[in-house]
Parts: structure tokens; sequence; C-alpha cells
């Protein structure tokens, strides 16, 4: 009896959640329907990880919906990021179909990925906490000696090679073999190392298709695209819209009504990420509920495992993940 009465009260918390998400959908459509009429053109929102998926997805949106455009169009983007690959491709498209104005705005943040996305436009618009982020690309990768996986930046590789030739040549052998033992086949970094010459070029291309015709650049595509793809010593730098204008890129801080918009729009995403994270961890639960005892064992012994790790290989982790 007990059983089923929490079951429903499971199935209720789950039903109430989705009428809260749906009524901050209708909410968050008034939104975006008052900042078209203020900017007097149609306005997509892209609040996601930028996928492959993403890509499909918003190409039938904008084949389905957006067909009476006239060329011009803003796009609000909230990601933290995402597929390199498939953040150029979207530009291009967003490109294609505001062949005659393309404008992204960024309420919080366009970081890594996202970052490459919203400089295929003309412009930039910023709120004053907005976050652009660098594009050193993150690889992400199985330690087999630690059976986990480890994400780390193309950058990182350099570095850890100069601290290895640095304990050689202070006599530390044993150190320096053992964090030799630790890389990559070679060849497989250089292939990691190739993946800062892919996003510096697909940089570089997006903005002298539309950002540098508007002759407002602070500096050519080539210094902006290296200034976000190695000059930066974390991926989770903050850059906001004072160093967005240092690095080059034509930004404007939103003000006024459309500041305003903007702002109650971030706050709807975010209050609805928080209801999709809570029904995420209820179906977590429920199928950890379901779990065969020894199977539940096995995870809390490689948890209590992780936890006791050594911290020689902590220090390793820390200096080459982010």
């Amino acid at each position: 009896m007990d059983k089923k009465k929490d079951e429903k009260t499971k199935k209720d918390e789950q039903k109430a959640i989705d009428t809260q998400i749906k009524r901050i959908n209708e909410k968050i459509d008034k939104l975006v329907k008052e900042i078209e009429k203020k900017r007097k053109r149609r306005c997509y929102l892209l609040d996601m990880h930028i996928s492959p998926f993403a890509v499909e997805e918003i190409f039938k949106d904008l084949r389905t919906q957006y067909s009476d455009m006239n060329g011009e169009i803003d796009v609000i983007a909230n990601s933290p990021g995402g597929d390199l690959d498939a953040a150029y491709n979207l530009a291009c498209l967003f490109q294609k179909y505001g062949n005659k104005k393309l404008t992204f705005i960024v309420p919080r943040w366009a970081k890594s990925a996202a970052t490459l996305l919203v400089c295929a436009g003309e412009e930039i618009l910023m709120t004053p906490i907005a976050e652009l982020g660098p594009l050193d690309p993150q690889i992400t990768e199985i330690n087999p000696l630690e059976e986990r996986f480890e994400q780390f930046s193309p950058l990182h590789i350099q570095t850890t090679l100069e601290m290895i030739r640095n304990e050689f040549e202070k006599g530390n052998k044993n150190l320096a073999e053992g964090l030799l033992k630790r890389l990559q086949f070679p060849l497989t970094l250089g292939s990691f190392v190739k993946a800062h010459e892919i996003a510096e070029q697909y940089l570089v291309r997006l903005l002298k298709e539309r950002m540098e015709k508007t002759e407002k650049l602070g500096c050519t595509p080539e210094e902006i695209a290296k200034k976000l793809t190695k000059e930066y010593a974390d991926h989770g730098f903050c850059i906001n819209i004072t160093e967005a204008k240092k690095i080059g890129l034509n930004v404007q801080e939103l003000e006024g009504e459309l500041l305003n918009l903007v702002c109650d729009l971030h706050e709807l995403l975010k209050h609805k990420e928080g209801l999709h994270r809570k029904k995420r961890e209820a179906d977590v639960m429920e199928i950890i509920e379901k779990l065969p005892p020894d199977i539940l064992d096995k995870i809390k012994s490689k948890i209590e495992e992780h936890q006791q790790e050594k911290v020689p290989s902590q220090a390793v982790c820390k200096f080459t993940c982010n």
C-alpha cells in the first residue's frame, strides 16, 4: 500500500513540474515576441548544448517556423558550448537565413563553441554580466590507468612536455618517466594539437564573412582568432563585454527596455533549467532504486575508490584538466 502511495506521489510531483514548465514556456514565447516587436525582426532562441542533433532541430525550426523572414534575424544564445564542428555548421546556417542582418544576443553566457557561433553575425549584443569564452577545444579521453574520463585543452600538452623536460634536467628521472608514461600516443597528441588550428580557421572564416565587413573590428580576424584560441590560460576565463572589446570584436551593451526583456528571459530560462534538473534527478533516483543490490554495491565501491585516490594522481589530473 505504501509503495503504491509513493508511486502516486512521485507521479503527482512530476505532473506538477511538467505543468510549471509548460507555463514557463508560454511566458518565454511571449517575451521572445516582445523582443521581436522591439527589434522589428524575427528572433530565434537558442537555449541548448550545441551538438549535431541540435543542428538538425534548429534547421527544422527555421524551415517550418521562420519562412516569413526578410533576411534579418536575431539569435538569443544561451549555451555552455558543445561540438565545434556543429557550432560552425549552425553559424553558416544562421548566416544563410540572416543574409541581410544577423545579430547575436547573449543574456548570460555563450561559452566555448557558442562563442564561435556568436561571432558569425555583424554584431554581438551583451548584458553587463554576459560572458563569452576562449576557443581552445576541450578534449575528453579515457584515462586507462585510472579508468576514468579526463578533460584537457591542447594548450596543456606543450606545458606538460615542458614540465617533463624540466624534471629530467633537474635529475628527477623517475618522476619524469612516470609522467611520460601517462601521455597519449604521440600521433594522438598531434591530432589534439591540430584541433586548435581547426578552431582558428573556423573563426577566421566566420569573422571575414560578416563582422569584418562592418569595418567595426578592432583587430584583424586572424588576430582575434589567435587571442581566443591561444592566449587565455583557462577555458573558463570570463570574457565580458569589456574584454570582448579589447579582443577586437564588434560588441555592444544592451540597455533600457531591451535589456530588461532579455534579463527577464534569462530568469525564466534559469527557472526552467532548474525544473528540468529536478526531473532528471528524480528519473535517476527511480533507476537506482530498481537496481539489484550487487550492482548498487559495485557503484558504492567505485565511489569509495575515487574518494581514496592518492594525492600524486590528483595533482597530475589537476594539471592536465580544466
